[in-house]
């Protein structure tokens, strides 16, 4: 199973950015934007609850990551098209993502991920059935398209209630 990040955006925020987004020949850059100049390095870790759980039981998983690239800040009216910019610099540490990365779980169709949102930006998942499980978590990169970087693999074994 894979799940996907979800933004975590207020309704009135995503009503703004439709908005503007729909408004013709209206772009709403700030005078300066940050551009990356080379590959960022990116660090992926996250760990469980348990690593062993019964059938059914919610497992809390959780992640941090870190960050590290060369960006440069340009006027906005430099930007080539459809260069990918930032309005500032990412963070270099994140120490709570795990509701903001994709997680694979392996072997598919056991696993039910949470579908509200935790304050600690954990995630939860539960496995239906006995096994051995491997679940990674991975996150795309800021400005480097179809680039992703995954954690090492989180083992679990789930047993009979």
């Amino acid at each position: 199973m894979v799940l996907g990040f979800r933004p975590r955006a207020s309704r009135a925020a995503a009503g703004a950015l439709i908005a503007a987004a729909l408004l013709p020949g209206c772009e709403r850059k700030p005078e300066f934007v940050f551009v990356l100049e080379a590959p960022q390095v990116v660090e992926l870790a996250a760990w469980a609850s348990t690593h062993r759980v019964a059938a059914g039981e919610p497992l809390i998983l959780q992640a941090r990551r870190t960050t590290s690239g060369t960006w440069k800040r340009i006027p906005s009216r430099d930007l080539k098209p459809d260069q990918c910019w930032m309005a500032v610099v990412p963070p270099e540490e994140e120490t709570a993502v795990a509701d903001n990365l994709q997680w694979v779980v392996e072997p598919d169709g056991a696993a039910t991920f949470n579908t509200g949102t935790r304050s600690d930006r954990a995630r939860t998942v539960s496995l239906s059935m006995p096994g051995a499980y491997t679940i990674t978590p991975s996150t795309s990169v800021w400005c480097e398209p179809g680039r992703s970087v995954a954690a090492p693999p989180l083992r679990i074994e789930v047993t009979a209630r």
